[in-house]
Protein backbone atom coordinates (compact mmCIF):
# COMPACT_ATOMS: atom_id res chain seq x y z
CA UNK A 1 0.00 0.00 0.00
CA UNK A 2 2.85 2.36 0.87
CA UNK A 3 4.53 1.79 -2.48
CA UNK A 4 1.28 2.39 -4.31
CA UNK A 5 0.70 5.69 -2.49
CA UNK A 6 4.28 6.72 -3.23
CA UNK A 7 3.74 5.83 -6.89
CA UNK A 8 0.55 7.90 -7.10
CA UNK A 9 2.10 10.84 -5.24
CA UNK A 10 5.16 10.92 -7.52
CA UNK A 11 3.00 10.91 -10.66
CA UNK A 12 0.68 13.57 -9.27
CA UNK A 13 3.54 15.76 -8.06
CA UNK A 14 5.35 15.48 -11.39
CA UNK A 15 2.12 16.35 -13.18
CA UNK A 16 1.93 19.53 -11.12
CA UNK A 17 5.57 20.43 -11.85
CA UNK A 18 5.41 20.02 -15.61
CA UNK A 19 1.98 21.65 -15.84
CA UNK A 20 3.48 24.67 -14.05
CA UNK A 21 6.33 24.61 -16.59
CA UNK A 22 3.77 24.46 -19.38
CA UNK A 23 1.79 27.50 -18.23
CA UNK A 24 4.92 29.50 -17.48
CA UNK A 25 6.42 28.82 -20.91
CA UNK A 26 3.08 29.47 -22.57
CA UNK A 27 2.88 32.88 -20.92
CA UNK A 28 6.46 33.67 -21.96
CA UNK A 29 5.36 33.16 -25.56
CA UNK A 30 2.39 35.46 -25.12
CA UNK A 31 0.06 32.43 -25.01
CA UNK A 32 -0.51 32.38 -28.80
CA UNK A 33 3.15 31.68 -29.61
CA UNK A 34 3.83 29.85 -26.37
CA UNK A 35 1.43 26.90 -26.46
CA UNK A 36 3.16 24.81 -29.12
CA UNK A 37 6.77 25.13 -27.91
CA UNK A 38 5.61 24.53 -24.33
CA UNK A 39 4.00 21.24 -25.42
CA UNK A 40 7.07 20.22 -27.40
CA UNK A 41 9.25 21.00 -24.38
CA UNK A 42 7.19 18.79 -22.08
CA UNK A 43 7.43 15.90 -24.52
CA UNK A 44 11.21 16.26 -24.73
CA UNK A 45 11.60 16.46 -20.95
CA UNK A 46 9.50 13.35 -20.44
CA UNK A 47 11.43 11.41 -23.08
CA UNK A 48 14.68 12.33 -21.30
CA UNK A 49 13.70 11.92 -17.65
CA UNK A 50 10.51 9.86 -17.51
CA UNK A 51 8.90 9.99 -14.07
CA UNK A 52 12.09 11.02 -12.23
CA UNK A 53 10.71 14.36 -11.11
CA UNK A 54 13.98 15.41 -9.44
CA UNK A 55 15.65 15.49 -12.87
CA UNK A 56 13.30 18.11 -14.28
CA UNK A 57 14.65 21.66 -14.28
CA UNK A 58 13.33 24.97 -15.52
CA UNK A 59 16.76 25.75 -17.01
CA UNK A 60 16.61 22.72 -19.28
CA UNK A 61 12.96 23.44 -20.09
CA UNK A 62 13.86 26.97 -21.17
CA UNK A 63 16.66 25.71 -23.41
CA UNK A 64 14.36 23.19 -25.11
CA UNK A 65 11.65 25.82 -25.42
CA UNK A 66 13.93 28.13 -27.39
CA UNK A 67 15.08 25.28 -29.63
CA UNK A 68 11.50 24.23 -30.41
CA UNK A 69 9.96 27.69 -30.71
CA UNK A 70 9.83 28.21 -34.48
CA UNK A 71 9.37 24.63 -35.71
CA UNK A 72 6.70 23.71 -33.16
CA UNK A 73 4.66 26.83 -33.90
CA UNK A 74 4.80 26.16 -37.65
CA UNK A 75 3.50 22.62 -37.20
CA UNK A 76 0.89 23.52 -34.59
CA UNK A 77 -0.67 26.38 -36.55
CA UNK A 78 -0.60 24.42 -39.79
CA UNK A 79 -2.69 21.68 -38.22
CA UNK A 80 -4.83 24.15 -36.28
CA UNK A 81 -5.54 26.18 -39.42
CA UNK A 82 -6.83 23.11 -41.26
CA UNK A 83 -8.91 22.05 -38.27
CA UNK A 84 -10.47 25.51 -37.91
CA UNK A 85 -11.49 25.49 -41.59
CA UNK A 86 -13.04 22.05 -41.15
CA UNK A 87 -14.85 23.08 -37.97
CA UNK A 88 -16.25 26.12 -39.76
CA UNK A 89 -17.39 23.87 -42.59
CA UNK A 90 -19.00 21.60 -40.01
CA UNK A 91 -20.79 24.59 -38.51
CA UNK A 92 -22.17 25.56 -41.92
CA UNK A 93 -23.29 21.99 -42.60
CA UNK A 94 -25.35 21.70 -39.43
CA UNK A 95 -27.01 25.05 -40.17
CA UNK A 96 -28.56 23.76 -43.38
CA UNK A 97 -32.36 23.52 -42.99
CA UNK A 98 -32.91 20.28 -44.90
CA UNK A 99 -30.52 17.55 -43.81
CA UNK A 100 -30.13 14.69 -46.28
CA UNK A 101 -28.07 11.51 -46.07
CA UNK A 102 -25.37 13.29 -48.09
CA UNK A 103 -25.21 16.07 -45.51
CA UNK A 104 -24.96 13.52 -42.70
CA UNK A 105 -22.14 11.70 -44.47
CA UNK A 106 -20.33 14.99 -45.08
CA UNK A 107 -20.77 15.92 -41.41
CA UNK A 108 -19.38 12.57 -40.29
CA UNK A 109 -16.40 12.86 -42.63
CA UNK A 110 -15.71 16.38 -41.38
CA UNK A 111 -15.70 15.21 -37.76
CA UNK A 112 -13.47 12.27 -38.69
CA UNK A 113 -10.91 14.46 -40.46
CA UNK A 114 -10.91 16.97 -37.57
CA UNK A 115 -10.07 14.09 -35.22
CA UNK A 116 -7.37 12.76 -37.58
CA UNK A 117 -5.73 16.19 -37.84
CA UNK A 118 -5.67 16.42 -34.04
CA UNK A 119 -4.12 12.95 -33.84
CA UNK A 120 -1.54 13.90 -36.47
CA UNK A 121 -0.51 16.80 -34.26
CA UNK A 122 -0.05 14.49 -31.27
CA UNK A 123 2.11 12.23 -33.44
CA UNK A 124 4.19 15.26 -34.46
CA UNK A 125 4.77 16.03 -30.78
CA UNK A 126 6.10 12.51 -30.29
CA UNK A 127 8.30 12.49 -33.38
CA UNK A 128 9.91 15.90 -32.83
CA UNK A 129 11.57 14.50 -29.72
CA UNK A 130 13.53 11.89 -31.67
CA UNK A 131 13.89 13.20 -35.23
CA UNK A 132 15.24 16.45 -36.62
CA UNK A 133 12.69 16.81 -39.39
CA UNK A 134 12.05 19.51 -41.94
CA UNK A 135 8.65 21.18 -41.87
CA UNK A 136 7.43 19.18 -44.86
CA UNK A 137 8.70 15.83 -43.57
CA UNK A 138 7.25 16.51 -40.15
CA UNK A 139 3.80 17.05 -41.63
CA UNK A 140 4.13 14.00 -43.87
CA UNK A 141 5.37 11.62 -41.17
CA UNK A 142 2.78 12.87 -38.69
CA UNK A 143 -0.03 12.08 -41.11
CA UNK A 144 1.46 8.71 -42.02
CA UNK A 145 2.08 7.95 -38.35
CA UNK A 146 -1.65 7.92 -37.60
CA UNK A 147 -1.97 4.71 -39.59
CA UNK A 148 1.15 3.04 -38.18
CA UNK A 149 -0.77 1.92 -35.10
CA UNK A 150 -4.51 2.51 -35.15
CA UNK A 151 -4.83 1.01 -31.66
CA UNK A 152 -2.36 3.56 -30.27
CA UNK A 153 -4.03 6.59 -31.83
CA UNK A 154 -7.46 5.30 -30.78
CA UNK A 155 -6.22 5.17 -27.18
CA UNK A 156 -4.90 8.73 -27.52
CA UNK A 157 -8.26 9.95 -28.79
CA UNK A 158 -10.29 8.13 -26.13
CA UNK A 159 -7.91 9.20 -23.37
CA UNK A 160 -8.08 12.82 -24.50
CA UNK A 161 -11.88 12.76 -24.57
CA UNK A 162 -11.90 11.24 -21.07
CA UNK A 163 -9.49 13.90 -19.78
CA UNK A 164 -11.62 16.68 -21.26
CA UNK A 165 -14.70 15.16 -19.63
CA UNK A 166 -12.93 15.02 -16.27
CA UNK A 167 -11.72 18.57 -16.78
CA UNK A 168 -15.28 19.70 -17.44
CA UNK A 169 -16.35 18.55 -13.99
CA UNK A 170 -13.02 19.26 -12.24
CA UNK A 171 -11.39 22.16 -14.13
CA UNK A 172 -8.84 22.82 -11.38
CA UNK A 173 -7.47 19.28 -11.75
CA UNK A 174 -7.08 19.76 -15.49
CA UNK A 175 -5.53 23.21 -15.11
CA UNK A 176 -2.96 22.31 -12.43
CA UNK A 177 -2.19 18.64 -13.17
CA UNK A 178 -4.01 17.34 -16.24
CA UNK A 179 -1.98 19.16 -18.89
CA UNK A 180 1.24 17.52 -17.81
CA UNK A 181 -0.36 14.09 -17.40
CA UNK A 182 -1.85 14.33 -20.89
CA UNK A 183 1.60 14.81 -22.41
CA UNK A 184 2.92 11.79 -20.48
CA UNK A 185 -0.10 9.78 -21.63
CA UNK A 186 0.24 10.52 -25.34
CA UNK A 187 3.99 9.96 -25.20
CA UNK A 188 3.47 6.48 -23.74
CA UNK A 189 0.56 5.59 -26.02
CA UNK A 190 2.33 6.69 -29.20
CA UNK A 191 5.49 4.69 -28.54
CA UNK A 192 4.43 2.01 -31.08
CA UNK A 193 4.07 4.72 -33.73
CA UNK A 194 7.58 6.01 -33.05
CA UNK A 195 9.01 2.48 -33.09
CA UNK A 196 7.33 1.67 -36.42
CA UNK A 197 8.63 4.84 -38.07
CA UNK A 198 12.08 4.36 -36.56
CA UNK A 199 12.28 0.81 -37.92
CA UNK A 200 11.21 1.88 -41.40
CA UNK A 201 13.69 4.76 -41.50
CA UNK A 202 16.48 2.52 -40.19
CA UNK A 203 15.97 -0.01 -42.99
CA UNK A 204 16.26 2.62 -45.73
Amino acid sequence: MGRFLDFVFNRFFLGMIVTAFFWLLTLVGGIILGLAPASATLMSLYAEHGYSFREYSLKEAWSLYKQNFVSSNLIFYSFLGVDLILVYGLYLLVQLPHQTIIHLIATFLNVLVVALIFLAYTVSLKLQVYFDLSYRNSLKLSLIGIFMSLAAVAKVLLGTVLLVAIGYYMPALLFFVGIGMWHFFISDMLEPVYESIHEKLATK
